[in-house]
Formats: structure tokens, C-alpha cells, sequence
């Protein structure tokens, strides 16, 4: 396996255009990475001038086609010279008590979040092989861990991200590529502002329950995101790093809305 040496290491950042994504692509630019972010269209559209400003470049991409995945690293790696870290991070969140849910949704949710994963890894891993210091990071959720009604397809496609890090991490060890997997508690991102804004989260409540006393912001979760990808995490790979300011191992006042 020979190493690219040339240039700064390459991050991609999947789902990279807001919340959680931007804040870790943008912390992968001031650490020295060039940065490239692929999200949906109108996304990526809505990217700021000033955030823009620290991206080497960002692409439209639908992680529900192989092809469009196939053409965003096509695209990425051509711009920026190659590939070092690869961050999954794309997903949507659709509440529905179990019993009403239908068929379509539950597969979309699971096609974005679980299959868009292994998809985005696999179609990277050509690329990856190429490093001499490769390492994805996946993202998962607190809700892949525990009961949360309303939450099925979600909760179960993020407790397979998990598994499917594990797999990757044995797999492709041989070949220097590291996986691991970052878990995320509630984040203020606009995601959840948009929960909170139809009745689905309550903010003040929920950091009731949280040990450290507030949810995460997106730098919190970016920061674990950059040390997995790192060197100083070297030996580390199979594992998942939970970020959640205590709220799985807390068992006072959990009732899962």
C-alpha cells in the first residue's frame, strides 16, 4: 500500500452542510485539513459565504443513489487531491408512533441513515486505502441506545450504524483503514430546533436530566468527531465515543421524551 504524502490530509464530511456537519467540517479546516462537505442540493445551497470561505469545495449529493455518491467522491477527491477521513453524518429524523408508521418511511430512514452509511464507506474505501492514516467516522445517536418512542426507524438505524462500524473496523483494519463511531446526545442543532418548535423537544426539560445540565452544541460533538480521526487516536478503531454530557449512564428522570 503506498501512502499519498502530497498536501494537506483530505476530510469529507457527509450531511456536512449544517449543525453537527458544518461544525465538524469547519474544525477540520482550522486544523489544517482541506475540507469537502456533500449534502442534499438545497443544502448545500444554503451553505453561508463565510462558512463557504473554509471549504475546499462542497457537492450535491443524494446518499440514497450510489451514483450520486460515486460522483461526490469522483468530484472531491479530484478538487482536493485525494482522501484521508471520511464522516458520515447525513440523516432526518421523523417521529411516528409505531403502530401508524408507514412502510415508505421506515425504509427511507433507514436508507439515509443506515445504508447511506455503509454505502458513503464502501464507496470511500478505494480512495481511503490510499492514506497511510485513514479513518471514518460515524455518527450515531443516543437514541440508537435507548427505548424512545416515536423513534423506530431512527433508533434502529443508528444502533446498526454501530454494528456496521464494528464490522468495518475488523474488516478493513488490513488495509489501514480505522472506523469508529461517534454517539451523540440531544445537540442543539437545527434539527432539534425544529423539534422543539412543533412540540417534539423540550429543551429546559430535557437538560433537567442531563448530568452536566444543557444539551451539547455542535463544537462538542465536532471535537470528538476530529480526535477519532486523528492521530492521536491511532490504535483506536471498532469503538464508539458517546457525547451525550452524561444523559445514557444517568438514571434520574429518563422517560424518553
Amino acid at each position: 500500500m503506498c501512502s499519498r504524502i502530497v498536501g494537506p490530509k483530505v476530510a469529507l464530511v457527509v450531511g456536512g452542510a449544517g449543525g453537527i456537519g458544518m461544525a465538524t467540517a469547519q474544525m477540520f479546516a482550522n486544523k489544517g485539513y482541506s475540507v469537502g462537505v456533500g449534502d442534499l442540493a438545497d443544502a448545500v445551497a444554503r451553505i453561508s459565504d463565510e462558512q463557504a470561505a473554509s471549504l475546499g469545495i462542497a457537492v450535491a449529493v443524494d446518499v440514497l443513489s450510489r451514483k450520486s455518491i460515486e460522483s461526490m467522491f469522483e468530484a472531491v477527491t479530484a478538487e482536493l487531491g485525494g482522501l484521508d477521513v471520511l464522516v458520515n453524518c447525513a440523516g432526518t429524523i421523523r417521529p411516528v408512533a409505531s403502530a401508524e408508521a408507514d412502510e415508505v418511511a421506515w425504509d427511507q430512514l433507514l436508507a439515509v441513515h443506515l445504508t447511506g452509511t455503509f454505502r458513503c464507506a464502501q464507496a470511500a474505501l478505494p480512495y481511503l486505502e490510499s492514506s497511510g492514516s485513514a479513518a471514518i467516522v460515524n455518527v450515531g445517536s443516543v437514541l440508537g441506545r435507548r427505548g424512545v418512542s416515536r423513534r423506530a426507524a431512527y433508533g434502529a438505524a443508528k444502533a446498526g450504524i454501530e454494528g456496521l462500524t464494528r464490522v468495518l473496523a475488523v474488516e478493513w483494519a488490513g488495509v489501514g483503514v480505522r472506523v469508529n463511531c461517534v454517539v451523540p446526545g440531544y445537540t442543539l442543532t437545527p434539527m432539534n430546533a425544529e423539534a422543539v418548535r412543533v412540540g417534539n423537544l423540550e429543551i429546559d426539560k430535557l437538560a433537567k436530566r442531563i448530568p452536566l445540565g444543557r444539551l451539547a452544541s455542535p463544537g462538542d460533538i465536532a471535537a470528538g468527531i476530529a480526535f477519532l480521526a486523528s492521530s492521536e487516536a491511532a490504535y483506536i478503531t471498532g469503538q464508539t465515543l458517546v457525547i451525550d454530557g452524561g444523559l445514557i449512564v444517568s438514571g434520574d428522570g429518563w422517560s424518553g421524551d
